[in-house]
């Protein structure tokens, strides 16, 4: 087959996808039980155990009067508007596989640990239970989705969330019991205050566990990742490959009520508890001035908070950003305008500096500016020598490349190299140290030769 014929086979294969639908490229992602397709759901949205609901909100009231002992799995038609929700009770393992649906209105969320439910009737009773067992939800490919609680219990709640865009927020407190474990990871997320999201918080718990954030995006929100960790436990945060635009600016019409902790990033601890903040590979982007605590904000600093304040570390790589360290007291006042910068101290970092974690200092920066000097070799008549990278003596990074230093030239003395011993291909052999020796031998042996012949002529006359 000619080139141009695969061109041109090529091209029209470009052009067919192009006129796919788009519900057609996306099929790969979509998944759905044995036996069911779209057209099963008819005017339903979400399928569980046989059966086929109009909502979200009515399948998780299934689940959750069905006492499942394994995990229940939650199917949303793809595309669909799964309805109406607001504190969608869940108290089991489960999975919710979205499909690309929508939850359309209402708070949005999956209650979790919140109110007493009686299983029976699925509906808040005082004689039902909270949460009874450590529980893991795990949701894909569902947007506009929220997650909230008020913890009750110290069961161990791990949530997951999988390709879920224009999420409405995830909140979790636990004042009434500080000791339940929360562990959250995002993946491929986003949060979005032009799309539905919550403009004034997207992300925020103050409970002990591990939290996740990767290849997450979140725009237009005041304070995006928002911790303020009220345990005695130890929190545990990764944030790698996400992006905040216009988080936080000044002029936001959410400004005005948090100036005083408004930040991309902010990370908070009591007396008692730590927060270790790691940070790869982020960047932070503003079309407007931001609000003036930096894009990652570290310690309380409104006139309110408490003098003694727990650890908070952080570690980052990959990262331009403004890191701004508060204690109490920086902001004088509720209202934010006034400060008192001897509370406060800012650190910029270049995505080439390496941030480490520190225990009392909260971090420290490696700029990479003490260096040493290593692998540098001289050169000599037989190898190549080399003039040594430039280390950084902190971490190791090599700073500057060294370069190749060519051979030297042989030192020669009586013809052979008084370092390597190769001989002088401008003398003769044998060598005695004088220039004149050769010749010198060259004449005794044509004296030699010349002489051996005329005896040899004078025998043979003889």
């Amino acid at each position: 087959m000619s080139k141009k014929r695969i061109l041109s086979l090529l091209t029209a294969l470009v052009l067919a996808l192009a006129l796919l639908p788009a519900t057609a490229l996306a099929q790969d992602t979509v998944t759905l039980p044995e036996g069911v397709d779209a057209d099963s759901f008819g005017t339903n949205t979400v399928y569980y155990d046989g059966t086929y609901y109009a909502t979200l909100a009515q399948a998780l009231t299934a689940v959750y009067m069905s006492t499942p002992e394994e995990t229940a799995v939650v199917y949303c038609k793809p595309g669909a508007d799964v309805g109406f929700m607001t504190h969608g009770h869940v108290a089991d393992d489960l999975i919710i596989y979205g499909n690309g649906a929508y939850v359309s209105s209402g708070e949005k969320d999956l209650e979790i640990d919140t109110y007493k439910f009686d299983r029976d009737t699925g509906k808040q009773s005082n004689s039902g239970s909270f949460l009874d067992q450590n529980i893991t939800v795990t949701v894909k490919d569902l947007d506009g989705i929220a997650a909230w609680g008020q913890r009750n219990t110290d069961y161990t709640v791990n949530l997951v969330f999988e390709n879920c865009q224009n999420m409405q927020r995830i909140y979790f407190t636990n004042t009434a019991n500080p000791k339940g474990t929360l562990n959250v990871s995002l993946t491929g997320c986003s949060f979005d205050g032009n799309q539905g999201s919550n403009v004034n918080t997207a992300f925020y718990t103050n409970a002990p566990g591990d939290i996740s954030l990767v290849d997450t995006d979140f725009t237009d929100i005041s304070v995006a990742l928002n911790i303020n960790h009220k345990s005695a436990g130890v929190q545990n945060i990764l944030v790698e490959g996400c992006i905040f635009t216009d988080c936080a600016l000044s002029d936001s019409p959410q400004a005005s009520t948090t100036k005083t902790y408004s930040a991309p990033i902010r990370i908070v601890a009591k007396e008692g508890a730590a927060t270790h903040l790691t940070v790869k590979d982020v960047t932070f982007t503003y079309s407007r001035t931001n609000c003036g605590n930096g894009d990652i904000l570290l310690g309380d600093g409104r006139y309110d908070a408490a003098a003694v304040q727990g650890t908070v570390t952080l570690a980052m790589t990959g990262t331009t950003a403004q890191i701004m360290v508060q204690q109490a007291g920086y902001y004088t006042d509720a209202s934010g305008s006034n400060t008192n910068t001897d509370k406060a101290a800012v650190t910029n970092a270049s995505a080439e500096d390496v941030v480490r974690a520190d225990n009392d200092t909260h971090f420290t920066v490696d700029r990479h500016d003490q260096t040493v000097l290593q692998n540098a070799k001289a050169a000599t008549c037989t190898t190549e020598g080399y003039t040594g990278d430039k280390v950084c003596a902190v971490c190791g990074k090599v700073m500057e490349q060294g370069k190749v230093i060519p051979k030297t030239a042989h030192t020669y003395e009586d013809g052979k190299c008084t370092v390597c011993g190769a001989a002088d291909p401008n003398a003769g052999s044998p060598a005695t140290g004088d220039t004149a020796q050769p010749l010198l031998w060259i004449s005794l042996l044509a004296v030699c030769t010349a002489a051996a012949g005329s005896l040899i002529y004078r025998r043979k006359r003889s």
